[in-house]
Parts: structure tokens; sequence; C-alpha cells
């Protein structure tokens, strides 16, 4: 009777037991196909917005069957940040991604303002895909007996620019000048500076702050932070930086550097030999300064650039030139607004609004207001001399955000 009665609870425990693993394995199966399809629905919203081409800046919150469904899109540095979070009960899903405009069979790779003159190239340079030009096009030309060495004067499509260079979001712009003015300041998290730090996308951003100039020499800094200084930062090459945002009137970059970082300047940029600045790295020179004429062109013939990308580096990225003067005569001055050394190479985009002496070589596109080569003592207008436009190699590329375009997804974030 006893071993009746034990073997009746031993078959009750069981089956008990087995009771509960099936529910278990039931509860945690649909717990699972819950953050399975939570997971596909944000990637989902994710690839919905890049049809919209809306920046909020506030958190948008919706309810939908499976859950509660937070939005978020905003600026970061060249590149949207997309934030897309749904909630199944007590758990969610995040995804958060750098987006930009993808490229199109028009996108130009190299445009020149229309200023009733012609392109003239030079030496080696090699001119590929669309090549958007005044009416009076192109022509070979030399420079101290250097003359054209190609055997097509264009290897690509001609079309026609106008008179200002593609736009560029306007509310892009004024977010720039507000980061440049210190907005974020306030609004983000302080932190002090240390050798390690990291912060993910989707917390906060953290904010180190210094009026005085901020100098980077071994500190290891990845991911949603910003570095702000009212006079100057100094990126040394034993410097690790991915995912940050640098801001300051005057960003030097030294020689040898390497990483995956922004840097956004009023006054000076420079970034020094062999540096290599990976996808999505981007340097933006937002020049404010007020220029006013000057009867002695050697004067400004002869200053140095604001911006400065010397020999040997590669970035890949965007590089921008963004001139707030509004002066037509100031535009047109012979002053180097940026040079790009040889040796240099850009994949992705170069665009300035003034002058560049551009001898480097460009993989994606290149715009400019005005090309000029300075050799030998002297300033040659709308020449390029051995500089290189190519075919962007990225098919995928997301890059500047330009008005009235659709954007792609530039890399999915931690």
């Amino acid at each position: 009777m006893q071993f009746a009665i034990l073997i009746s609870v031993l078959v009750a425990l069981l089956l008990g037991a087995f009771l509960l693993l099936t529910h278990v394995h039931s509860f945690f199966r649909i717990k699972s196909k819950e953050l399975v399809q939570a997971f596909e629905q944000s990637n989902t919203r994710i690839f919905e917005s890049l049809n919209n081409g809306v920046v909020t800046g506030d958190t948008i919150v919706t309810v939908q069957n499976l859950g509660t469904i937070k939005e978020m899109s905003g600026y970061h540095g060249a590149w949207l940040k997309q934030y897309t979070e749904i909630g199944v009960h007590d758990r969610k899903v995040a995804r958060v991604v750098f987006t930009g405009v993808k490229i199109s069979e028009t996108t130009p790779n190299l445009y020149l303002e229309e200023t009733n003159s012609p392109l003239v190239v030079v030496g080696n340079t090699r001119l590929e895909g669309n090549s958007y030009l005044p009416k009076q096009g192109i022509k070979a030309g030399n420079i101290s007996g250097n003359y054209y060495q190609g055997s097509a004067l264009h290897y690509g499509r001609v079309l026609k620019s106008k008179t200002i260079l593609p736009e560029l979001e306007p509310d892009w712009i004024t977010y720039l000048e507000g980061l440049a003015q210190g907005v974020l300041i306030d609004k983000g998290e302080s932190m002090a500076l240390k050798k390690e730090l990291k912060n993910s996308f989707h917390d906060p951003v953290h904010v180190i702050y210094n009026a005085d100039p901020i100098f980077l020499e071994d500190e290891k800094i990845t991911g949603n932070i910003v570095i702000q200084s009212r006079t100057k930062i100094v990126v040394g090459s034993q410097t690790q930086l991915m995912d940050v945002v640098l801001i300051a009137p005057e960003i030097i970059i030294k020689n040898g550097v390497n990483g995956s970082f922004q840097g956004i300047a009023t006054k000076k940029i420079k970034v020094g030999k062999r540096c290599h600045l990976s996808y999505p790295s981007a340097m933006i020179l937002l020049d404010q300064k007020v220029v006013y004429s000057n009867s002695q062109n050697n004067q400004l013939q002869n200053d140095k650039p604001d911006f400065m990308i010397e020999e040997g580096t590669m970035i890949e990225g965007v590089i921008v030139y963004l001139n707030k003067n509004k002066d037509k005569k100031a535009k047109r001055r012979l002053k180097t607004n940026l040079e790009i050394a040889p040796n240099v190479e850009i994949v992705g985009e170069t665009y300035c609004q003034g002058n560049i002496d551009f001898q480097g070589k460009v993989l994606g596109s290149l715009y400019a207001r005005q090309y000029i080569a300075r050799q030998s003592g002297s300033v040659y207008l709308n020449h390029i001399y051995n500089g290189k436009i190519l075919i962007n190699p990225v098919v995928d590329y997301a890059g500047l955000p330009f008005v009235n375009s659709k954007n792609t997804i530039a890399k999915w974030l931690y």
C-alpha cells in the first residue's frame, strides 16, 4: 500500500514537472515570438522612416496591438540619427541608426557653379561620372608647361550647372550653428574627460566641455559623446575616437591619427599627414568670418587656407566648407578656403562653398563654387591640377542632407 502511494506521488510529481516545463516552454516561446516580432517591427519602422525625411527632435509615441512605439529623429553631426523603440509588456526592443542621403543616377561627381567660365583640366586630372559644369564646358590647359595628359576631357556625362550649389537642408545648417553656439552644453549630461569613456546611443548624449583648449593624447572614447571647447581641440596620434563629435572654433588633427569621428569648427580645421578617418567620419568648417574688400590681392592670395587636409590622409565620409558670407565678390576672392593636398583620398563627398585647391582624389562627389590651382607663384582660376574625381565604390553610400532627397542607412549603432 505504501509502495503504491509512493509510486502515485512520484507519478504526480513527474506529471506536475512535465506540465510546468510545458508551461515554461510555452511562456518563453510566446515571449520570444513577441520579441522577434518587436525586433522585426523596429527594423520596419526604421526603414519606413527613410522615406519621410522628417526631423522631429521630439519623441513621438504611438500605441499598436504589439505594444508602445517610441520614435525620435534628429541630427548628429553630419548624419541624421533615427531611434525606434518597441515596448512589449515589461520589455523593450530599440534600434538606432545613422542615415544620410543615398546616391542616384543623377548624383553629381563634379559640380562647378555657373560662373560663365569653363573648367580647365591640367596634368593627370581625371573626371568620371556626372560632371555639372557652366555652359562654357571643359577644356584642356597647361600650367608651367604641364599639359593635360588624358585621352578625353571627361569619362562620363556633362550636364549644365546652376549659379548656386545643390542646396543642403536649412534645418541642418541651423542645427550646426546651434552646436557652434553651445546648445548641447546645457542640454546634454555633463561628464569629465577620462582615459577611457563609452556611452551608448540608446542613452542621452554626454558632453565634455571646457572653455580652455582640450588636448586629447591617448584617450579611448567611444559612442554618444560630444567634446566641446570654446577655443581649440587638438587630437594626438595615440587617441582612439569612435563616433565622437568634436566642436570648437579650431580643430587640429595631428599626423597619424586613426579613428571614426566628426569635427565641427568655425575658424580652422587642419587634418595632418597619414591620417585615416573611417566611415562615417565628417569634418565641417562653418566659416562665420566676415571678409572685407581688400585691394591687395596678393595678401589674400598668400593667406593660408582655413581648412587643410595634408598629404597621405584618407577620409571616408564627408568634408564640408560652409561660407556664411553672402558677398559675391568675397566668394570669388583668390584666397583658398579648402586645400586638399596631393595623395589625399576622400571616399564620399566634398562640399565647398568657396575656393578649393584640389590635388587629391575623391571617390564620390566634389562640389565647389570655384576651383583654383596655386602653382609656381600664380593662381589659376577654375583649374584642376592633377586632381582625380572617380565613381564612388560604395553602392549604398549615405551622405550629406540635400533637400528633396531620399535617405539610406549609414551605420547601425549600439
